[in-house]
């Protein structure tokens, strides 16, 4: 990527994430997961029509797709216009899900939603929260985001056969030429004269 001769490379990186977030599609796939999510809690239009950091800022709404899946009250929020409220409800989301097994890196910190220093993260950590629903509740709730493939333990490696150890020789050594210290000597190989390529 070309950097701008009026900005730095932090404006460069911060501008790139925001043009991540402003996909069209990816905000309409975060939006009608929440919609499903908070079926009967919230109004699908006024997801539909608001931005969505705008949607999450207070918390409430990140804790109420907490209280929706795990079961009422797990998570306690204030639905409050002070700051500091709101800030601690996102908090409280966070906390959640790190509880939950979900990376810290996979995260947003509260300022990436409350002060929109980085909402491409803010979707990124709801698609990983995703992902933490599908595995502890399979088929109940949508996925958004790519799935991670799962990790595929490598074939067993058969013994290796009796006749290579014989000897008292380990099979690795056998396998890798070991010829019980043969050379040029004992095997009788000749070389031919050394050849002179000085003009005399």
């Amino acid at each position: 990527m070309e950097q701008n001769a009026d900005t730095n490379l932090d404006q460069d990186l911060k501008a790139s994430r925001l043009n991540k977030y402003n996909n069209s599609r990816l905000q309409n796939d975060v939006k009608q997961w929440l919609a499903a999510i908070l079926s009967g809690k919230i109004n699908p239009q006024e997801i539909e029509s608001n931005d969505l950091l705008d949607t999450l800022k207070s918390g409430v709404v990140l804790c109420e797709i907490v209280n929706s899946t795990f079961g009422p009250g797990t998570i306690k929020y204030k639905d409050s216009k002070m700051a500091f409220v709101q800030m601690e409800n996102i908090e409280k989301f966070l906390t959640f899900c790190q509880s939950q097994g979900i990376s810290h890196d996979e995260l947003f910190q509260t300022v990436d939603l409350y002060e929109s220093n980085d909402p491409y993260q803010v979707i990124m950590s709801l698609q990983s929260f995703s992902r933490m629903l599908n595995a502890k509740f399979p088929g109940k709730y949508p996925l958004i985001g790519p799935a991670i493939a799962k990790k595929h333990q490598r074939p067993p490696v058969p013994p290796k056969p009796k006749y290579l150890g014989q000897g008292g020789v380990p099979w690795s050594s056998i396998e890798y030429g070991y010829t019980k210290g043969s050379n040029q000597m004992t095997e009788g190989v000749v070389f031919g004269g050394r050849r002179d390529i000085v003009k005399r």
